[in-house]
């Protein structure tokens, strides 16, 4: 079994929804859980430290061990000093679940720039603070696991909701980012995108699809993931019992010689592009460039 004891494991919006969840499950398979939560609205504002307490409440009545900082984790002192009490009460920190977040219906993309805003600061910024905040603890230990929320909209586009996907499609290039940087350091970085009924979604999850869409069967993913046996640099979908792994693909393409290098050429051939099937992977940024300059020597 995957068991987390004695490990200390950070979760980030761990008040409601999937990190209420994600808190739950950790500290029933032994993990020593660091719940951060402001107990803010679906929009980001507001605070209400009730939520947070009884999730802790809850685990303790469970026999688990949950410690419950009620912080905005936008908020970067803040964030170093849940880090320095939670090093003074264990020493180390193993694990990092970037749950919090903020989902914002923008119809239009230019109504509220300042919406925008709030979600790249909640659902991106604050990632990138807590990583930072972690990292070198993790990498002086030799062992660390990141999980990073992301979404189905930041690879596929949402027209009502820009903001949200633009937030969690920076998250996927972080995680691509880091996940090389953490092998050699022992640190594994993955991202995950879950489909479930909250608060968050209830907009676009029908209500009789709520019994389906639960939590419960996305933390499946995030605690492999978290977990000793984990992979490294990938993106797991979740959601309603079915899983899967997602990456970035291409078409073959084509190359064209000098004097067919002109924007009517490409759009003649735009049906030959549209059809080619997309089946070339790349594992990094040097890698797919290093494609292209082969193509370049290859075509002189």
């Amino acid at each position: 079994m995957i068991q987390f004891d004695d490990q200390v494991i950070l979760v980030t919006g761990a008040a409601r929804g999937l990190g209420r969840a994600y808190t739950l499950a950790l500290a029933e398979r032994g993990a020593h859980v660091v719940a951060l939560d402001l107990g803010c609205d679906a929009d980001g504002e507001g605070r209400d430290p009730g939520y947070l307490d009884d999730v802790v409440d809850l685990a303790h009545d469970m026999g688990a061990k949950v410690i419950g900082h009620c912080v905005d984790v936008r908020d970067e002192n803040a964030l170093h000093e849940v880090i320095a009490d939670t090093l003074k009460r264990f020493g180390r920190i193993d694990g990092l679940v970037c749950n919090a977040g903020v989902l914002i219906c923008q119809e239009e993309l230019g109504t509220d720039l300042g919406l925008y805003r709030r979600q790249m600061e909640s659902n991106h910024f604050a990632t990138v603070a807590s990583i930072q905040a972690v990292w070198p603890i993790m990498a002086e230990q030799g062992y660390g696991r990141i999980l990073i929320t992301s979404g189905f909209s930041a690879m596929y586009g949402d027209d009502r909701m820009a903001g949200y996907a633009a937030s969690n499609a920076a998250n996927l290039a972080l995680m691509r980012s880091l996940a090389p940087l953490g092998e050699s350091a022992g640190i594994r970085v993955n991202a995950l995108c879950p489909a479930c009924y909250s608060r968050l979604s209830k907009r676009w999850v029908l209500p009789e699809q709520a019994e389906e869409m639960t939590p419960d069967t996305v933390v499946p993913a995030m605690l492999w993931l978290m977990s000793n046996q984990a992979p490294n640099g990938e993106v797991i979908t979740a959601g309603g019992g079915h899983y899967a792994l997602a990456g970035v693909q291409e078409g073959v393409g084509l190359r064209l010689e000098p004097a067919e290098r002109r924007p009517e050429t490409l759009a003649s051939l735009w049906p030959n592009l549209k059809s080619s099937p997309k089946n070339q992977s790349y594992d990094s940024f040097a890698q797919r460039l290093a494609r292209t300059m082969r193509s370049v020597i290859d075509g002189r």
